[in-house]
């Protein structure tokens, strides 16, 4: 085998960054490329392996180029923080009552639906629950882009915009099903409340203001427990009038957010259109999982919100710990990275990571089974607990696992790896009850999604598990 030069075939920037990431914590420590060549030749690499896969004649003219790469790198990185200075993403408190505040509206459901009757009013909110899902994630997605990129007044235009979007598509969702299935007009007002609440929510928790959002509702809730304790049609009117009056004060609270952010700054920023337009192939990927997984949860849900009220209650507690999945994903992501300021070694890293994926998961898996007992206690005070309730409880506490493995692999940009996963357990569950026979009743439906869950939870363990091996996504 002929002997390369020094110079002639060697690895490319991004070649010595594939070699130095995964010894980064090592080799940062290293004052001199013979240092460096040891931290390689314990790692098992020689001459031979330098020549063919590096393009050096040895291994000390690789660790010389690895030497010079990490000073480079070290000159263009502004200095780390100092250990207790470390930016943390995870915010108990805030982040766990995400959920909970995402379904404050529920506590007006028996208000509205006296009024509009559940007939009308379920289906269009499930109509509109998924319409927001998506539309709501694809502007958070950008919008979060836009923000890391310093463009503030850019991100608030884009929330905005799919506020303005979600309200728009509700209103004309909600007057298609009044004029076709003959349904009341009232419909097309509470779906449009319920939309904008949906998105309002999700501006004003983007911003961190979990508190306002709490203040400003607390009105409404207080009325809705109220009616459920009297049960007067015209306490329901009221009730939902003041619902009213507090989403448009949540609406106006996050327009005027969107409006101030980004104005201190004097900068001008590229046309919205030409931003979009840079990172709409990014976020196509983001908003195909964003539909799939609308249509994985709301087509096992749908067909049982008329007649099979029990199975809709079962699967509260996968809403109310959405906050927790999130809670627990930020927290992973702060533990990762502080071990990666501990550990020499890429091994070291994987058996760590490992532990912290499955305590989380674990983690969450509990707390959404405690948060599910609530709703099947309730079904049981009321005589209503059945088989199918309990399946769709324990399915919607797997697919809650899944998803916090889905906010872990989303951070490291796996979202095409979502999407197959997510897909392929649509389709079995799709697919198992068209071609199985008996499928359709509804404890077989419910097992199906239970065991497509668990499909969907199984596979992505498998892609976090393998993934942990890339210490890179973690720094």
């Amino acid at each position: 085998m002929t002997t390369l030069a020094p110079n002639e075939g060697a690895a490319s920037d991004g070649v010595l960054d594939e070699l130095i990431d995964p010894m980064a914590a090592r080799l940062s420590r290293a004052v001199e490329p013979l240092q460096v060549a040891a931290i390689l030749e314990s790692e098992g690499l020689n001459d031979r392996i330098a020549r063919d896969r590096y393009g050096h004649p040895d291994v000390f003219s690789l660790a010389e180029a690895a030497y010079s790469r990490m000073t480079v790198r070290r000159r263009d990185l502004p200095p780390p923080p100092p250990p207790g200075l470390v930016p943390q993403r995870a915010r108990p408190l805030a982040q766990i009552l995400h959920g909970l505040l995402y379904g404050l509206p529920a506590v007006l459901l028996p208000a509205a639906s006296g009024l509009v009757g559940t007939r009308w009013l379920m289906p269009g909110l499930v109509l509109t629950t998924g319409i927001g899902w998506v539309l709501g994630s694809a502007a958070a997605q950008l919008a979060y882009t836009l923000v890391g990129r310093g463009h503030l007044r850019s991100a608030g235009r884009v929330l905005r915009t799919g506020l303005v979007l979600g309200v728009g598509a509700a209103m004309l969702t909600a007057t298609v099903i009044s004029m076709v299935r003959g349904g009341p007009v009232s419909l097309v007002a509470l779906c449009v409340m319920q939309m904008a609440f949906q998105i309002a929510s999700g501006i004003l928790l983007f911003y961190r203001c979990e508190g306002r959002l709490a203040a400003m509702m607390l009105p409404a809730v207080a009325a809705g427990l109220a009616y459920v304790a009297v049960g007067d049609s015209r306490a329901g009117l009221l009730t939902v009038i003041l619902g009213a009056i507090c989403i448009a004060a949540i609406v106006t609270a996050a327009v005027l957010l969107t409006l101030a952010e980004g104005q201190d700054d004097p900068a001008s920023e590229p046309p919205l259109r030409t931003l979009v337009r840079a990172h709409l192939r990014g976020l196509l990927p983001a908003f195909l999982y964003s539909t799939l997984c609308a249509l994985f949860l709301l087509q096992a849900e749908a067909r049982y919100v008329l007649d099979r009220s029990d199975l809709a209650i079962a699967g509260a507690g996968l809403v109310l710990g959405m906050g927790v999945l999130e809670y627990r994903a930020h927290l992973f992501e702060d533990r990762a990275r502080a071990t990666l300021r501990e550990v020499f070694y890429p091994a070291q890293f994987i058996s760590s990571g490992r532990r912290l994926v499955a305590g989380g998961l674990l983690a969450c898996v509990a707390a959404l089974a405690a948060l599910s007992a609530a709703p099947l206690a309730f079904l049981y005070a009321t005589q209503a607990l059945s088989a199918e309730s309990a399946v769709m409880a324990a399915a919607h506490v797997t697919v809650g696992g899944a998803y916090f493995l889905t906010f872990l692999l989303a951070n490291q940009g796996k979202v095409a790896h979502l999407c197959v996963a997510q897909g392929l357990a649509l389709a079995v569950h799709l697919g198992a009850r068209l071609l199985l026979p008996g499928a359709e009743s509804a404890l077989a439906d419910v097992l199906l999604f239970l065991c497509a869950g668990l499909l969907f939870l199984i596979i992505l363990l498998v892609l976090m598990v393998t993934g942990l091996r890339d210490v890179r996504r973690y720094r």
